[in-house]
């Protein structure tokens, strides 16, 4: 521990120094473990399962599950300190020792039965990352916990280590993760490393992405209401905005292009891999959500990945959406739609007065108005521009047949008035006249309406 917080890295078994590095804890170095450095099977027996049975027989030896020596027994054992070479050289020379068969000999191969084993904490291993063998450390129950972001230059493989905690009751563990004490170390693992897929593991392949971030995609028997909290809806509504929701719903309804929601992809992925978003998703919609969200890649490259076309990779992509879109409706939409802008209601309230009163009161107005312009028409100022003054004898004249009309039932008398007069009289009755046709159109149109 001095040499760790002195900057000094150790050598032997790096899996506590790098446990403590990346954690900064100083509890786990302190803490009992053994380290498998190598499997060997005959290349014969390859995939016949003696790796797996044994890890299998490891872990149960070293958890107590093969040695069934009660406390009795224990005490009854009494072990003899093995006597060291140098020791027995200084006490006999080479001259005068006797050489013969020795009795005390410890035996090079014993029964587990017969062997306490040691009281150890954890089981680790180191290795260089391939998909084989991660899924061959993950299906024994073996959880990442460091991935270098730096390659071998000699393999150009990623160093991997993994724990699998053993029951020990010297431990205290809160909740019932199969992982014991290691279930918060390896879920911060987790999100470390799905930031980092954006950047040192942008090129890693997608199977092997998804086997270490082993995310849950069946959520079929979860209720989606149980697991939100108004802590998770703030933290939510800070990274997603009421115009998103509207641009995925725009999106999923095949109004606008994928590249309108690139933005906040990656919101949605990091919040589903995390299992905050519990909705069920197949394999290949997980791994296409990995690609746009984690990896940031395009179209082209997820193409080349999955060997899929360019149609089938937008479907399933439309298909993840329409499934966040329908999460968030129907979960967040209250909250979502609190904070769009709204324009004020109106209130509206009966008239103070009937239907029929109202008419009645405009009807009124009308013949008023109407009233109004026929006593203005019959004025006597009105119609003196119509007068003959003086001119009598002019009309008599006019008249034919002795005083009779004629058949037209025209008369023309000689005006005289001077021109300027005239044309003002012109232009008030031409006015005055527009005014009388609209009046009769208007009343023509109404009478229509009426009848």
């Amino acid at each position: 521990m001095k040499s760790l917080g002195d900057g000094h890295q150790p050598f032997g078994d790096q899996i506590p120094w790098k446990f403590c590095e990346q954690f900064r804890d100083t509890v786990f170095p302190t803490l009992s473990g053994a380290r498998i450095v190598r499997i060997a099977t005959h290349p014969s027996a390859m995939r016949l399962g003696y790796g797996s049975t044994a890890v299998e027989l490891l872990t149960r030896y070293y958890e107590g599950q093969l040695t069934p020596i009660s406390e009795v027994e224990v005490e009854r054992i009494v072990e003899t300190p093995p006597v060291r070479v140098t020791e027995a050289a200084q006490k006999v020379s080479l001259l005068e020792e006797n050489i013969k068969p020795r009795t005390d000999l410890p035996h090079l191969l014993v029964h587990l039965c017969e062997r306490q084993p040691e009281k150890l904490h954890y089981i680790g291993v180191s290795f260089g990352l391939t998909l084989d063998l991660y899924r061959f450390w993950r299906k024994h129950r073996f959880a990442p916990f460091y991935i270098s972001q730096v390659p071998s230059t000699v393999t150009g493989e990623h160093t991997c280590m993994v724990l699998k905690p053993l029951n020990n009751d010297e431990i205290e563990v809160s909740g019932s993760d199969e992982l014991g004490f290691f279930g918060p170390f390896y879920q911060d693992f987790r999100r470390r490393f799905a930031r980092l897929l954006i950047t040192t593991f942008r090129e890693m392949e997608y199977k092997l992405a998804m086997s270490i971030l082993d995310p849950k995609i069946n959520f079929s028997e979860v209720d989606p209401s149980l697991s939100t909290s108004d802590g998770f809806w703030r933290s939510l509504m800070d990274e997603l905005s009421p115009y998103d929701v509207e641009r995925l719903r725009a999106y999923t309804d095949n109004l606008v292009d994928y590249h309108l929601i690139t933005d906040f992809v990656p919101v949605l992925a990091h919040l589903y891999f995390r299992g905050k978003i519990p909705i069920t998703l197949s394999y290949l919609q997980a791994s296409v959500l990995l690609f746009f969200g984690l990896q940031g890649q395009n179209l082209s490259y997820v193409e080349v990945q999955m060997k899929l076309e360019r149609q089938q990779i937008l479907s399933l992509f439309i298909k993840v959406m329409k499934k966040f879109h329908k999460y968030l409706s129907d979960v967040a939409s209250e909250q979502f739609v609190s904070t769009l802008p709204r324009l004020k209601e109106r209130v509206l309230e009966p008239h103070s007065i009937s239907m029929d009163d109202d008419l009645n009161e405009a009807a009124k107005q009308v013949e008023d108005g109407m009233k109004t312009k026929m006593e203005g028409l019959l004025n006597p100022d009105f119609l003196q521009q119509f007068a003959i003054v003086d001119r009598e004898a002019d009309f008599d004249n006019a008249l034919q047949n002795g005083g009779k009309l004629p058949s037209s039932g025209l008369v023309s008398v000689k005006s005289n008035r001077s021109k300027v007069e005239k044309r003002g009289m012109q232009k008030e009755s031409h006015k005055n006249g527009k005014k009388r046709s609209k009046d009769d159109r208007g009343y023509k149109s109404n009478k229509k309406i009426k009848s």
